[in-house]
């Protein structure tokens, strides 16, 4: 353990002899770190984005246009071909009533209807 410690303290003394930095030295390296930091704690410019990119690009867009084509295809549809296109699962888990799936003219107008 002492022959350790005598090890460290050769270093020890060997760093202690080394030759410091100038003062100007240190000076200008503080003023660069200065510099630095000053620039980077200035904000960045926000640039605005336009709903394009807001909505993940090419890749966002056809998503939408993947979806808005299934809306529209289940809105137009007859549900019931929406649910032969399933294979008849929406009746079978009560999702979806066989009678009366559209509604008819009269039950659109006031007084008329069920």
């Amino acid at each position: 353990m002492t022959d350790d410690s005598n090890e460290l303290e050769d270093i020890l003394a060997l760093v202690r002899d080394v030759e410091r930095p100038s003062d100007d030295l240190v000076a200008r390296v503080l003023a660069d770190a200065a510099a630095v930091q000053a620039a980077a704690a200035a904000p960045a410019p926000v640039r605005s984005r336009g709903w394009f990119q807001t909505s993940g690009g090419w890749l966002g867009a056809g998503g939408l246009v993947a979806a808005a084509a299934t809306g529209l295809f289940i809105g137009v549809a007859a549900p019931d071909r929406v649910d032969n296109a399933f294979g008849g699962q929406l009746s079978r888990l009560g999702l979806m009533q066989s009678d009366d799936l559209l509604p008819g003219l009269a039950d659109l107008l006031p007084g008329e209807g069920v």
